[in-house]
């Protein structure tokens, strides 16, 4: 009783079923340009300009072998944005709504590197 007990409370806590099934929460936003990716960190309303289009990622979760974020052939084209202070290389911005934009950061940006831009640019205090 009490091994079957834990093992519910792990399931639970952890959102997996038993089979080990990935969800979409394993597909991080990308996007990419020129080869680059870059992935989403947050949200900001800092102020951007309009840049050049990038490729969206499609997520694939299902079936039996998912590849997670994946790049299409023909993928769907997307306006980035750039930040003041920023070069395009490291952050871009991705229109969300009206008011806020993604801040999606290359993957060739070091993490601490990463962690400190978008504290930065949201606001976010460490």
């Amino acid at each position: 009783m009490r091994t079957s007990l834990l093992l519910l409370v792990s399931v639970v806590a952890t959102g997996c079923s038993q089979a080990g099934t990935q969800s979409s929460a394993d597909c991080p936003d990308q996007v990419r340009v020129e080869d680059v990716v870059y992935t989403s960190w947050g949200q900001t309303e800092r102020p951007a300009n309009s840049h050049a289009k990038a490729d969206q990622a499609e997520c694939d979760d299902a079936g039996e072998s998912p590849n997670g974020s994946v790049f299409p052939d023909d993928p769907v084209q997307v306006r980035t944005w750039t930040f003041e202070g920023y070069p395009p290389e490291m952050v871009l911005g991705i229109r969300y709504d009206t008011n806020a934009l993604g801040v999606f950061i290359a993957d060739t940006v070091p993490v601490e590197e990463r962690e400190r831009i978008y504290e930065d640019l949201s606001g976010a205090q460490p």
